[in-house]
């Protein structure tokens, strides 16, 4: 990405919400890093303006992962929509660029997830098994259940596309389950890729939002186009 190049750009929005592609390796919101999130960037953009500068993200993606995130532009849209993600209204389509082909080409991934927080790491364990695990110090950590489904799309010379449908939303839960299930995500040497992007992220794309609208509960479908700094997404088909 050029240095002039917004790491964002926004593809949706009315007084209620907002929906930005994050086009950069860039948290979405405030982190121990100190990195600049794109949530205070937005917000400049708000006052910028001379809009209403209320701003608060209704879910989060990894940082280093690209795509659409929702953002409220009231505090009521931000319950409206918090419940909505609780309450798996709020339909969410990933795309993945994978290093092997996935066997089979389409199907369903159950594991419990066990987050290292100090590491930063989530371990993919069998779906079946003791209910607490093992974590630093000996100390017993809860396992999360996680299921998602999957199907391929479309492939190039030497990678793979993926779909992927969330039935849970954990943290990192599609790069453990895809890295457990053999087929780690281009650029995710977190996860077992064999080598990083040159921008910094990882392929794994948010595509597609659909929601209702807070106040009017019409239907919205978001589509997000892919980083113009990675080449490859070229090849997908969707």
């Amino acid at each position: 990405m050029e240095p002039t190049e917004k790491p964002y750009a926004i593809i949706f929005e009315d007084e209620e919400l907002l929906v930005a592609d994050k086009l950069a390796p860039i948290p979405v919101q405030v982190e121990k890093s100190g990195d600049r999130p794109l949530q205070d960037m937005l917000r400049d953009e708000l006052r910028e303006r001379g809009a209403p500068d209320f701003l608060e993200a209704a879910h989060r993606i990894d940082r280093r992962a690209s795509g659409a995130v929702l953002f409220a532009r009231t505090p009521k849209s931000l319950s409206t929509l918090e419940a909505a993600f609780r309450d798996h209204r709020i339909d969410k389509t990933y795309l993945a660029c994978v290093e092997r082909e996935p066997e089979p080409n389409q199907g369903r991934l159950e594991h419990r997830l066990v987050w290292d927080k100090r590491r930063n790491v989530v371990r993919a364990l069998a779906a079946e098994g003791p209910s607490k695990e093992r974590g630093e110090g000996g100390k017993p950590v809860a396992a999360e259940q996680a299921v998602l489904e999957y199907r391929l799309v479309g492939r190039s010379e030497r990678y793979f596309f993926v779909e992927v449908s969330l039935i849970t939303g954990r943290h990192h839960q599609i790069r453990a389950q895809f890295s457990a299930a053999g087929f780690p995500i281009r650029g995710d040497l977190k996860y077992g890729a064999r080598r990083s992007a040159r921008n910094g992220l990882i392929m794994l794309h948010a595509r597609r939002l659909g929601f209702a609208q807070p106040r009017s509960g019409e239907r919205i479908e978001v589509l997000a186009p892919f980083p113009a700094s990675e080449p490859l997404w070229l090849h997908c088909p969707q």
